[in-house]
């Protein structure tokens, strides 16, 4: 089947084998540079003069373009912000990025809770972005960013708690199983793993995350029936730890299984390590970035 395609610093355009025509599948050059850009666009204090959290600073909240980061004492509340679906663009990952460095180089974090506002939690990678910009390299930047934010969630040393108060839906479905626990309010929200619908590939990397995720039987009905789960059926089925009437409630009580986790104060090369051998081999794949992401011809937005 002809598809989309990209591989290191290839011709721009493979041949099909037939005298020397042009096919529909590409193999795109190298990336273009990746601009500097600081997207940090606020940080303010969230607490009256002289009042303090538990860890002696006072509470703070960062801002960038597509999210916001508020202490809560040793808690790290990761909101992904505005009414959109959330999709992931090469911008939105690194604003998502710079949100988890400041965690991980904050010497008091002691747990995060990634959360949404609106009606998605995200709805995955940015299509209309990729088909748009295919000749620059799209598919290889979403790769290596969107691969490398799962591998950044899997790597902190300290426990993470997925806060759904929204749609996740195919890369949306992958971040919150890279967090270590799953809260989820029980409405029309669903987690739904979408390729199948949308007729794309799903590379070894990805796959990868979702074998050590989930139990075999919610694995066939998550990728090869490409079925819809609210939070009652996730729960049911163990990929989704706890469900609440409102998206209140759902961070409400994140954040206090946040603030009990934190409490425990394991040491962050330990908790690391243990993750990483309990789900062994995912960080590995994500980070090597071995198959090249595909798009069949005919793929849909």
């Amino acid at each position: 089947m002809p598809y989309l395609r990209e591989r290191g610093p290839l011709s721009r355009v493979s041949p099909d084998g037939n005298g020397g025509k042009r096919s529909l599948g590409f193999l795109l050059g190298p990336l273009p540079p990746t601009p500097s850009v600081n997207r940090r666009l606020a940080i303010h204090s969230l607490s009256p003069p002289g009042n303090t959290g538990e860890s002696g600073r006072m509470d703070q909240v960062q801002s960038w373009a597509a999210c916001k980061l508020e202490r809560k004492g040793r808690v790290y509340v990761l909101t992904i912000t505005g009414p959109s679906d959330h999709r992931f663009s090469p911008s939105t990952i690194d604003d998502i990025a710079a949100a988890l460095d400041a965690v991980r180089l904050s010497e008091d974090a002691g747990c995060l809770v990634t959360t949404n506002e609106g009606r998605f939690f995200s709805n995955g990678v940015d299509l209309p972005w990729i088909f748009q910009n295919l000749a620059s390299g799209s598919l290889r930047i979403i790769q290596l960013k969107f691969e490398g934010l799962l591998a950044s969630v899997m790597k902190l040393g300290i426990p993470t708690i997925a806060a759904i108060c929204g749609h996740a839906a195919g890369g949306g479905f992958f971040l919150a199983l890279a967090h270590d626990y799953r809260f989820m309010k029980s409405g029309k929200e669903v987690l739904y793993m979408s390729e199948f619908d949308h007729g794309m590939f799903m590379p070894r990397s990805l796959m990868t995350v979702i074998k050590r995720k989930l139990l075999p039987g919610p694995l066939v009905e998550t990728m090869l029936k490409a079925r819809k789960f609210r939070a009652p059926e996730g729960l049911k089925l163990g990929f989704v730890d706890r469900i609440f009437d409102s998206s209140e409630k759902t961070i409400e009580a994140a954040i206090g299984e946040a603030e009990r986790l934190a409490s425990r104060n394991w040491k962050r090369d330990i908790y690391a390590n243990v993750r990483a051998a309990a789900f062994s081999g995912v960080i590995e794949e994500l980070e090597a970035h071995r198959d090249p992401y595909l798009l069949p011809k005919g793929a849909k937005l």
